[in-house]
């Protein structure tokens, strides 16, 4: 397995690669474990639900670890607007939907970026198991 060739397809794709394997202490496999586990852990719709019923313990626990799981994994863009979206919503709760929703795009198009990366990989994979 080339594993510097799949984290320089996550450094491509603007994760932060280096220090979140850092956190792991130096453990490529675990970190690519983990980072395959995002796309799962982001829970878009759980807090899109919850934005909906205006759940406030909720938004803010799934944004909240969203946000957590994202940095801990170098994906900045997508915790970086978690963060924005949590402050908005400690400093107005529901009263900007409008701007909570547009925090969410943005969580959801920097997925979108994000899991290019991953089907890239799960391409190496499939052809390294060939």
């Amino acid at each position: 397995m080339d594993m510097q060739r799949r984290l320089d397809i996550l450094r491509k794709n603007d994760v932060d690669v280096d220090p979140a394997v850092e956190r792991l202490m130096g453990n490529d496999e675990l970190y690519l474990d983990f980072i395959k586990r995002l796309p799962k852990e982001l829970n878009m719709p759980a807090i899109w639900e919850a934005l909906s019923r205006q759940d406030g313990e909720a938004f803010h626990f799934y944004l909240h670890n969203l946000k957590g799981f994202a940095i801990n994994l170098g994906v900045n863009e997508i915790a970086d607007s978690a963060q924005a979206g949590l402050v908005e919503f400690r400093a107005s709760q529901f009263r900007n939907i409008t701007k909570l929703e547009g925090l969410l795009e943005e969580i959801e198009a920097s997925a979108d970026k994000f899991s290019s990366a991953l089907v890239e990989i799960a391409e190496l994979d499939s052809a390294e198991a060939e």
